[in-house]
Order: C-alpha cells, then sequence, then structure tokens
C-alpha cells in the first residue's frame, strides 16, 4: 500500500508537466472564447508554479522538518516522496511520457466521442473540451458537477459551430462514457483482486496515517 501510494505521488506530480503541455497545444491551436483564454491562462500559471515548488522541494528532500508543523508536516512529507523520482531523470523522463501517453489517449477518446455525436471538429477543438472537462471537475461543487461539466463541454464548441444544445447532449454522454469506464474498471479490478462489496463494506477506515512510518502489506 505504501509502494503504491508513492507512485500515485509520483505520477501526480509529473501530471502536472503532462497537463501543462496540453493546455499550451490547446491555447495556441484551438479556437479559444475569451472567457475560457484566460481560465487556461490562470491554470497554466499555478501548474507551473506548482512545478516550480515541486523542484524546490525536491532539492530540500533531505532537509528535516519541524515536528510541530503537524498536518502541513505529514502533507510536505508526502510530496516529497513523489517527487524523489525528479532526483533521478530517467524515471522522470519515463514517467512523463507515460503521461504524455495517456493524456494523447484521452484526447483522441473525446475526438472519437464527437464523432459519435455527429460533431466533426479538428483535434484541437477535442483538445480544448478535454482541458475545459477537467477544469470544470477540479472542485467537485455538487455530485459530478452534473451541468456544470456538460456547461464547459458545450460552450467552446459554439465557436466550431455546434448548438449549445447539441454540445450539452454531447456532455452528457461524455461524462457517462467516463464514468462507465472508470466504474467498469474499477469492479473488473476489484474482483480480480478478489474484493466484493460486502469486504468493502467491513473494511476499518483508514485515518491519521503518517506517511513516514512504514505499512504493512495485508497477505
Amino acid at each position: 500500500m505504501g509502494r503504491d501510494r508513492g507512485q500515485r505521488l509520483r505520477a501526480s506530480n509529473v501530471d502536472v508537466l503532462a497537463s501543462a503541455i496540453l493546455i499550451v497545444f490547446v491555447l495556441y491551436t484551438a479556437k479559444i472564447p475569451d472567457w475560457a483564454s484566460r481560465a487556461l491562462g490562470i491554470v497554466l500559471g499555478i501548474g507551473l508554479g506548482l512545478l516550480l515548488f515541486a523542484l524546490l522541494l525536491a532539492r530540500r528532500h533531505h532537509r528535516p522538518l519541524s515536528e510541530e508543523l503537524g498536518p502541513v508536516r505529514r502533507l510536505v512529507s508526502m510530496a516529497r516522496q513523489g517527487l524523489a523520482v525528479l532526483h533521478r531523470p530517467l524515471p522522470a523522463v519515463g514517467a512523463l511520457i507515460f503521461q504524455l501517453l495517456g493524456w494523447t489517449a484521452q484526447l483522441f477518446a473525446v475526438w472519437t466521442a464527437c464523432k459519435a455525436f455527429d460533431i466533426e471538429v479538428p483535434i484541437p477543438a477535442a483538445g480544448l473540451v478535454l482541458v475545459l472537462m477537467n477544469m470544470a471537475t477540479v472542485f467537485p461543487l455538487w455530485p459530478g458537477n452534473i451541468g456544470l461539466l456538460q456547461a464547459a463541454v458545450a460552450l467552446p464548441l459554439i465557436g466550431y459551430g455546434v448548438r449549445y444544445a447539441h454540445g450539452f447532449a454531447f456532455g452528457i454522454g461524455l461524462q457517462a462514457i467516463e464514468a462507465s469506464v472508470g466504474v467498469g474498471l474499477g469492479l473488473l479490478f476489484l474482483a480480480r483482486e478478489g474484493f466484493s462489496f460486502a469486504m468493502l463494506r467491513n473494511m476499518p477506515e483508514v485515518t491519521a496515517v503518517d506517511p513516514d512510518e512504514p505499512v504493512e502489506r495485508i497477505a
């Protein structure tokens, strides 16, 4: 479990750079409304700031932190575990390549879904939809951000001649596809590991885990 957590942290840190590359691609190639252009610029600035902070934090990897920091210390300690890959250029480049492949797969999945809904748009438009769709789900205002996500998908497509109602319906279908893939694969891997819903309900909650303590693997 501790090893899997470290892998997730490394992936999320490298994902900042991969998503920044996608945003730059969208900014230079897609037809972006003014409101979306400003939002993307802000997100790109925050992402690059986080990347710079990550690089600085990686350099301070071996400096001790005060025990009095409490939750802040735990958060920084977890971030350092994820940033350990930055000390090894080859694994870092490999992680970045796989993250870029993942975003590319999502990009072509959105483009293919556009065609399924009879929406003929170029790849940059699909990239714009993908970016704004992810931005709309960063802060969960209500379950699934239903409605907000569809508006984030439909509004930029207006610039490509797609009616708002058509784009909104496409947003509903896109969210349904994404949810079904996530739930389906999740259930598949749970079954592969021998888990059932009854077992998950009986599992104790994990609270206040110290990231510096070793985690025993379940046999």
